[in-house]
């Protein structure tokens, strides 16, 4: 399958879509028994890539490019927690070496159906965000501490945030 010209709208699958050698054996290392050489794509088998592309160095850079280039190309999903469910069943368990019926108490989620943010939406929320955190006096160099499992909100935060610490390091 060739790969659309189109990338706003374009949606991935999670499937290769070159074949072929994809990765190789990185030169200067010796072969150590039981050990594999280290291995390396293609594109950089001579040298790490340090930034995914010219002139985009930090996260901010990221956003802005992606913002750019992908524009109202699905980026991040979300569902939200409908319904909690409960239940009690009875599982077999080995109590004092005999097999017994016990209780189990089973927890299951109904969730909805993804909702999207574009690109172009997530640069605008997580700018606004960065605004936020300027606004109750943070700086370059000053560090946030973040911790979300499935939501996007704080990964917004957290790409505004490394904005603010990259802003002043270059």
């Amino acid at each position: 399958m060739a790969i659309p010209k189109d990338l706003k709208t374009f949606a991935p699958l999670p499937k290769p879509y070159k074949t072929g050698v994809v990765t190789v054996e990185v030169p200067g290392y010796e072969r150590v028994e039981g050990e594999t050489i280290p291995r390396r794509n293609v594109k950089s088998k001579d040298k790490l890539i340090n930034t995914p592309k010219e002139g985009i160095n930090t996260m901010h850079d990221i956003l802005r490019y992606s913002s750019t280039t992908f524009g109202n190309a699905k980026a991040v999903g979300s569902r939200r927690l409908l319904k909690t469910h409960n239940e009690v069943k009875k599982v077999k368990k080995m109590v004092d070496g005999k097999e017994q019926e016990v209780d189990k108490k089973w927890q299951y989620f109904e969730l909805s159906g993804y909702t999207y943010m574009t690109f172009v939406e997530f640069e605008t929320v997580s700018l606004q965000v960065g605004a936020g955190l300027r606004k109750l006096g943070l700086q370059a160099g000053d560090r946030v501490h973040m911790f979300a499992a499935t939501q996007y909100g704080p990964f917004s935060i957290e790409l505004q945030g490394t904005k603010i610490i990259a802003d002043n390091c270059i």
